[in-house]
């Protein structure tokens, strides 16, 4: 099984150290994310449905991590209220609670858009965090902001960590890197000088996009003096100026 190191790089002017960790096991069921992640850390997904994936086949870990969808969560109205799924891809979360509980490594690290906060009335939250608290780990979450660690781009998700309950770990999230919005890194320092004609717009399009850019949502005329908006998965097109 092939393992790699984290950090050692620079990024816009600031060196990031190697730490002590190893990656040791990944999974993905897109192709494509299963070849940027072996392009970046060089080492090859296991692309199966995690549904198929026993625990035992698994390596030794002491820390998990995922993120797992969250549209597709409903509440079954039962008493008491349980967790349910309206789709295959709600049981992600379900899979990362079994691992945690048959491994159980010293921590995980789990993500998701700001707005599992409010799913179904603001009832599905608290129930999340209680099957990761039943997995046997005390469970701690807050809203993070990229921009105010120094990435420009701006991307805010809900970050939930657990301890091993026997640890007796009290986490605290680390303090905001960046506070005033006028020092967050601007696109302008991450964009590439050459880039091939095919991802370009045709003018007719960007003409449209700056027409409709004060309501325009999906699609966003990106400014490079500032970070950049999160471009979502359902629409992936994106002008910068």
């Amino acid at each position: 099984m092939m393992k790699n190191n984290l950090g050692g790089f620079d990024f816009l002017g600031k060196h990031y150290n190697q730490n002590n960790m190893e990656i040791v096991y990944a999974n993905d069921i897109d192709d494509n994310a299963c070849k940027i992640f072996e392009e970046n850390f060089n080492l090859k997904p296991d692309n199966r449905d995690i549904r198929e994936v026993e625990s035992s086949e698994l390596p030794d870990i002491d820390v998990l991590t995922g993120g797992f969808p969250c549209q597709s969560f409903s509440i079954i109205a039962q008493n008491p209220k349980r967790l349910g799924v309206k789709d295959d891809r709600g049981k992600l979360f379900f899979e990362m609670c079994r691992i945690l509980r048959e491994k159980q490594p010293k921590c995980f690290i789990a993500e998701n858009v700001k707005g599992i906060l409010t799913a179904n009335k603001k009832e599905a939250f608290p129930l999340i965090i209680k099957e990761f608290e039943n997995s046997g780990y005390t469970v701690k979450y807050q809203i993070l902001n990229s921009a105010n660690y120094g990435v420009p781009q701006k991307r805010e998700r809900v970050i939930i960590v657990g301890f091993r309950n026997d640890l007796h770990i009290d986490f605290h999230f680390p303090e905001s890197v960046i506070i005033n919005s006028s020092e967050f890194e601007p696109l302008k320092k991450v964009i590439e000088n050459s880039v091939d004609e095919k991802y370009y717009f045709s003018q007719r399009a960007v003409d449209g996009m700056m027409k409709c850019r004060e309501k325009m949502n999906k699609g966003r005329a990106q400014d490079i003096e500032k970070p950049c908006n999160t471009v979502g998965g359902t629409s992936r097109k994106s002008l910068i100026e």
